[in-house]
């Protein structure tokens, strides 16, 4: 008799990791222009780089979920139909309405009109919270996914897509800005790739500590199949090596553009080993 091998299926694929990245990217940058220009206005002269950078990501994300639904001129149904049942469509519609008040907000911040911006964007901070997170809630519902069954999870996106953002933004603006204003962004960002090593390693004790296919997921991110991604792009190249720039004295602008787009390779990867990795191990 031949033998057959198991095959895990793959309902969510890069693409789709890929679009959660770009979601909570567009989110991020986002939620730090608002707090760039109405609440810590030290960084204001950053608002309009992140309030450009979170439609365009939102429109690239959106593109991968379009291909990725397998008939693209059906796809815009998706858009229009509502199943309150449904994470999925839910999801959708933040999208849809965040994106609408992105592209909004960054227009009315290009033409300098200011109060108008200001309603714009403390209606999108909620969805732009939402988008950032749904990812994670919708996950937790798929049955029979161990490294999806985490309250942490969620956490782990939206304080991903702040991360992502800010890098996203600190990377545009390189050149644009003073070296002084994106070294303390940079902090800013240092601090929160230290909050994201903590839960992701509060998360790995969990696994560790938990049923056998746990403790076998958790043993596949540290010497497995994903030890690589994990171990050596998600936590050194994305996230070690970057603190080590970012918390230095005096940091060039070439050296922050590189501890940003680090940033931006370890937080795409984090997202593939959570959506893609967690259905291979499983």
């Amino acid at each position: 008799m031949p033998d057959y091998v198991a095959v895990p299926h793959i309902a969510y694929n890069w693409m789709i990791a890929v679009y959660f990245f770009l979601g909570g990217l567009g989110a991020g940058a986002f939620l730090l222009s608002v707090t760039a220009n109405y609440w810590n206005q030290q960084f204001k002269p950053i608002a309009k780089a992140a309030s450009i950078v979170a439609p365009v990501a939102i429109a690239i994300g959106l593109f991968f979920l379009w291909i990725d639904l397998g008939k693209p001129f059906r796809a815009w149904r998706l858009m229009l139909s509502f199943n309150p049942n449904s994470a999925l469509s839910w999801g959708v519609w933040f999208l849809n309405i965040f994106f609408a008040f992105s592209v909004i907000y960054a227009g009315l911040l290009a033409i300098g009109k200011g109060a108008q911006a200001k309603l714009a964007a403390y209606i999108g901070v909620p969805f732009a919270i939402l988008v950032a997170t749904y990812t994670g809630i919708l996950l937790s519902q798929a049955p029979g996914i161990i490294m999806w069954h985490s309250a942490i999870i969620p956490v782990l996106f939206l304080n991903g897509g702040l991360i992502s953002g800010t890098a996203a933004t600190m990377l545009v603006s390189a050149g644009r800005q003073s070296k002084d204003l994106l070294s303390k962004l940079g902090k800013v960002v240092g601090w929160l790739v230290v909050a994201e090593l903590g839960l992701v390693v509060i998360e790995l004790i969990v696994l560790l500590n938990g049923e056998v296919e746990g403790v076998a997921a958790a043993k596949a991110l540290l010497a497995g199949e994903f030890g690589f991604l994990f171990l050596g792009v998600e936590i050194f190249l994305g996230a070690v090596i970057p603190l080590l720039i970012l918390f230095r004295r005096e940091v060039s602008s070439a050296a922050l553009s590189i501890a940003s787009i680090l940033i931006l390779i370890g937080i795409l990867t984090m997202r593939y080993v959570i959506v893609v990795g967690g259905q291979v191990i499983n």
